[in-house]
C-alpha cells in the first residue's frame, strides 16, 4: 500500500532544519527562548525574565512601541520552541538524546556520555569514563581497582605514578547498594615520593575524572566528593602508628591537563619504606 499523504508530510517534517538558531533566542538576553514567551504588539519576542525587567520602561526594546498594557503571550512561538529538538553534541560518544533546543545546555551538564581526556601528556585519547577505564588498563597498563563501593573502606596498593579506582556502586536513601545508572566514577590517585630528613615524603593527590561536577537526579545541585586515606605501620615492631587524611575531591575532565601536583596533600612514612615498590592505603570515598 502506498504511503498516505500524512505519512509523506511527517517524513518531510523530520527532515526540517533550523538555519538560524538565533531566531529561537531572546532578543534581550540572547538565551534560548522557553515558555512562557511574550511579545509586543508588533511581534518582537522576549523571555519572561526580560519581560519583567523591561516592564518599567513601558516600551518595546526593538521598535519602541508602548507596552503600558503589557506584553502578550506568544503561543505560536511557545509551540515552536517545544517542537524543536537538537542532537546532543556527544552523539559521537554514544548519546542518542534529542533535548528541546532551549534545554540543550541543561542536558549537556548531566550527559553521561560527555567525554574526558586521558591523563597522559603524550596521549590524545578522548572518550567516556567507560572508554577511559578500558584504555588506561589496555594501553598504559596503569593499576586500576574496580567495583569500589561508596562509603566502604578498601585497602588499595598504591605504586609510584598513576593509580585508578572505579566506583560504580552507590547507596540509595534506604541504605541499599545499587549499581550507578549514570556511569562510572573514575578516580586518579597520583603518587610521588621524595626524601625528607630521616623520613620519606609521599605526595598523594586525588582527582575525580568526570566531564562535569556531580549533580543530583534533576541536574540542579552539585554534590561534594570526599576521600579518606589511612595508612598504618609498625615502628620497631612494638607500636602501631597510623595517619589519616580527609580530602575534598575536585572533578575535572582533564581538558586542561593535570592540576599542579605541588598543591596535593601529603603522607609522611618511615624511611624504611623507601625500598618498597608500593604502599597499602585504606581508601573510603563518599558522595553527599
Amino acid at each position: 500500500m502506498a504511503p498516505s499523504k500524512r505519512q509523506h508530510t511527517e517524513t518531510e517534517k523530520e527532515k526540517m532544519m533550523v538555519e538560524d538558531a538565533k531566531a529561537l533566542d531572546c532578543g534581550v538576553c540572547f538565551n534560548p527562548l522557553k515558555p512562557p514567551i511574550f511579545q509586543c504588539d508588533n511581534g518582537h519576542e522576549l523571555c519572561s525574565s526580560c519581560r519583567d525587567k523591561l516592564a518599567p520602561t513601558g516600551k518595546c526594546h526593538v521598535c519602541g512601541i508602548t507596552t503600558h498594557r503589557g506584553y502578550r503571550r506568544c503561543l505560536a512561538m511557545e509551540r515552536l520552541v517545544e517542537s524543536v529538538r537538537v542532537a546532543c553534541p556527544n552523539t559521537a560518544h554514544g548519546c542518542d538524546a534529542r533535548p528541546v533546543y532551549y534545554d540543550l545546555a541543561g542536558h549537556c551538564k548531566v550527559c553521561p556520555h560527555a567525554p574526558c581526556h586521558c591523563p597522559s601528556e603524550t596521549c590524545n585519547i578522548v572518550g567516556t569514563t567507560k572508554k577511559l577505564v578500558d584504555h588506561i588498563t589496555s594501553s598504559h597498563g596503569w593499576p586500576c581497582t574496580t567495583k569500589v563501593f561508596i562509603a566502604g573502606e578498601m585497602r588499595v596498593r598504591l605504586q609510584d605514578g598513576f593509580n585508578f579506582l572505579v566506583l560504580d556502586h552507590l547507596v540509595d536513601k534506604e541504605g541499599a547498594t545499587t549499581t550507578s545508572t549514570t556511569g562510572k566514577f573514575l578516580f586518579l590517585l597520583n603518587v610521588t615520593r621524595q626524601p625528607l630528613g630521616q623520613d620519606l615524603l609521599f605526595n598523594i593527590s586525588v582527582l575525580c575524572i568526570h566531564p562535569h561536577h556531580i549533580y543530583d537526579g534533576q541536574g540542579q545541585s552539585s554534590k561534594a566528593i570526599k576521600c579518606a586515606l589511612s595508612y598504618s605501620w609498625w615502628r620497631e615492631s612494638l607500636f602501631l602508628n597510623s595517619l589519616t587524611m580527609r580530602i575534598r575531591v575536585d572533578c575535572t575532565d582533564l581538558s586542561d591537563g593535570l592540576p599542579n601536583h605541588q598543591m596535593c596533600s601529603k603522607f609522611v612514612v618511615p624511611r624504611d619504606m623507601d625500598k618498597q615498590e608500593a604502599i597499602h592505603v585504606d581508601v573510603s570515598i563518599t558522595i553527599c
